[in-house]
């Protein structure tokens, strides 16, 4: 149900990545992750949808003694998991998101404000203290914007260092935990509901390898952009910015 709600907001997550305001780096590229995230979600819980379908025990195995393996099998849900991140993926983006248009809107009433405080002044000064003023905005102007730049920086370096750092956790749960169980495939159980040693078996472990496999490209592919972009604002605006700002000007 929460990814086909997902898809259903592709048509409205299009129509806003098509804003071509572009007041951060990697807008629309953030966005077609949301895409991409959302459709290999929906394609991959596809074949585990019948966990318990595909779990099977031989011998003469009791009901409890069969959904008790089970459980121990798989102790944590591992659609559950994928929904979880997946989740947290979407709502840190849409936070900084919201954010951004806050720290955008207050910063361009400002803006306005003080054009309308300048127009004001040009209409009642004349001469030489008309020219000294025209500057004098002009500076203002400039503040504002490095500090709506700064503003923005940090929030997109903080969004990009939590989204790479639960892709890196979620990395590490598809590889070490949920990999391994579909890739033994077979379990030995014995439960207290269980009058001994049981042999159980995985089916369909292939289709549900892959779903595993695509997964973890894409949180691969999720962490690569992110850590790049990351470096790359850091290196740009603000080593690269400060190290212009020493440059001495003739």
């Amino acid at each position: 149900m929460v990814i086909e709600v997902a898809i259903a907001m592709i048509p409205v997550l299009y129509t806003a990545a098509g804003d071509k305001s572009g007041y951060y780096i990697g807008r629309t590229l953030w966005f077609g992750l949301i895409h991409l995230y959302s459709l290999v979600m929906y394609v991959v819980q596809v074949h585990w949808n019948k966990n318990h379908e595909d779990f099977n025990c031989h011998g003469n195995i009791t009901r409890s003694c069969r959904v008790e393996c089970f459980e121990e099998l798989f102790s944590i849900p591992i659609t559950g998991m994928w929904y979880y991140f997946y989740f947290i993926f979407i709502t840190l983006f849409f936070i900084m998101e919201f954010f951004m248009a806050q720290i955008r809107h207050k910063h361009t009433k400002v803006k306005e404000k003080s054009m309308q405080e300048t127009d004001n002044t040009r209409e009642m000064e004349k001469g030489t203290m008309e020219a000294i003023r025209k500057q004098s905005p002009s500076q203002e102007t400039s503040s504002q914007n490095f500090h709506q730049k700064k503003a923005f920086l940090y929030l997109y370096l903080l969004h990009t260092l939590l989204q790479v750092s639960f892709q890196t956790m979620f990395l590490c749960l598809l590889t070490f935990k949920h990999l391994p169980i579909v890739s033994h495939g077979k379990t030995h159980c014995n439960t207290n509901s269980c009058s001994t040693s049981f042999h159980c078996l995985l089916m369909k472990t292939s289709a549900k390898k892959m779903t595993i496999y695509g997964l973890i490209t894409l949180s691969i592919i999720n962490i690569v952009l992110g850590a790049s972009y990351f470096i790359y604002s850091i290196y740009h605006y603000l080593l690269e910015a400060r190290s212009a700002s020493k440059i001495p000007i003739d």
